[in-house]
This record gives structure tokens, sequence and C-alpha cells, in this order.
């Protein structure tokens, strides 16, 4: 059976256009998004920080840029917020731990926990579950959010790498 060469061509190329446009239209998108939403990762962690340490009035980032020191207006050292992440059930869970400067876990802030199971997995950013951790200088176990094991755990992972980054660049 012989075929036309235009039956086959131009559905080809229409599907090709097609496909370039769309392309065309998420990379203009994704350069129009891009900034946005980086100031507002930002603002979420300059948030994080001033609920950790209201009384602060700057905050210091050190040399590698996980660890700000929260300093007083005499200039003091208040403590530390140390970003971290682990894998939660669904995607990364992104928090801040503040953390005292003797090495305790003071508050521990969710930034970002949206590829979580709404209702349950993102119950993990409750601050009354979150108060578990204070007081803590390393994590074991934790009483999870019922239906959220493997988000719990994601938030406990992600607050024991913050207390080991403290350990590595502050002590």
């Amino acid at each position: 059976m012989k075929r036309n060469a235009g039956a086959v061509l131009l559905p080809a190329l229409s599907l090709l256009l097609i496909c370039a446009a769309v392309a065309g239209i998420l990379a203009v998108v994704n350069t129009v998004t891009k900034e946005p939403i980086a100031k507002s990762a930002k603002q979420a962690v300059e948030v994080s920080m001033r609920e950790i340490f209201p009384s602060a009035t700057e905050f210091l980032s050190n040399k590698t840029g996980r660890v700000y020191t929260a300093r007083s207006a005499a200039g003091q050292p208040l403590g530390y917020c140390v970003e971290s992440d682990a894998q939660g059930y669904a995607g990364l869970i992104k928090i801040m731990v503040g953390i005292s400067p003797k090495g305790q876990v003071l508050q521990v802030k969710v930034l970002d926990c949206a590829s979580e199971t709404p209702g349950l997995g993102q119950k993990v950013q409750e601050p009354k579950w979150l108060a578990q951790f204070a007081g803590q200088t390393k994590i074991e176990s934790i009483d999870s959010v019922a239906s959220a094991t493997y988000s719990s755990k994601g938030v406990m992972h992600a607050v024991n790498a913050a207390l080991a980054i403290y350990e590595e660049d502050v002590q």
C-alpha cells in the first residue's frame, strides 16, 4: 500500500510547531515567575528568622550561607537559624531551625511542605506538633502525625541535619 508523503508530513509538522509554541510559552512563564518565586522564598526565610528570634536586630550569614547568627542591638549573639531540608512523603520538606548558643533546638518553622498530602502530611507545619523538638540536641524519636509517618520523619531528619550543620559550622 502506497502512502502519500503529505499525509504523514503535514500532521508531523503541525505537531512539531504546536510543541515548539508550548515550549516557548513555558520558557516565558518560567522566566517571568523565577524572580518572584525566589523573592517569596527569601521572604519566608526572613519571616521565620524574625519569628524565632523576635528581639534580634540583625541576622548575619556565615561563610557557608547555611547558618544565620541572630544578634541583639548590643551585638550579642542570641542564637542561630539554620536552614535544612529532608525527604518527606512526596518531596523535600524545607525548614528553619532556631538553635540556642548551647546547641539546643529553640523552635522549628516549616518553610515549604507544599508537596506533602494536604490534610495529612502538611500537618507537620502545625506549631503544636513542632513544639516537641524544643530543648532537644538530637532527635531519635518523635510523635508522628497520624497517617503522615514519612512527612513526620522527614521533619525529624531535617532537624537533625540542621543540628549537624550547626555542629559543623558553629562549634
